[in-house]
């Protein structure tokens, strides 16, 4: 990872993480770090990750928690979320959404065609369907 890609994740975690951190918290009623592997994201990709990633993430994480049945799933299935970003070539194909030993992961092209990352309906409904 070079010095650009550095500044551009550093300015992205100081500029949006802690907020969009702050509302998950808010959202799920626990801690659930967010871990964005920002030496898998392409320089170019980097500044989607606010508005394509962690937005998304975000609203699934809202619409499954309104209940408490959904927050309560979160609470207990997950313990921390990870983001890594995959080359836009092949995207659609190589995308994926995995919760594995209480970890979320969401791998995609975060920045390339929508073909190869995930709307939040998408991220709701894998997590309904897999809690």
């Amino acid at each position: 990872m070079g010095l650009q890609e550095k500044k551009a994740a550093k300015a992205i975690e100081d500029q949006y993480l802690g907020d969009y951190q702050k509302e998950i918290n808010e959202t799920v009623g626990k801690e659930l770090p967010v871990n964005i592997n920002w030496d898998t994201f392409e320089l170019d990709f980097i500044k989607f990750v606010p508005s394509v990633c962690l937005q998304r993430l975000t609203d699934a994480l809202k619409e499954v928690c309104e209940d408490d049945m959904g927050k309560e799933a979160i609470q207990e299935s997950i313990s921390s979320i990870e983001v890594y970003c995959i080359p836009n070539e092949g995207a659609e194909d190589k995308k994926e959404l995995k919760i594995e030993d209480e970890v979320f992961s969401l791998t995609a092209c975060w920045g390339g065609h929508h073909s190869g990352y995930f709307s939040d309906l998408v991220i709701r409904e894998f997590l309904e369907n897999n809690l």
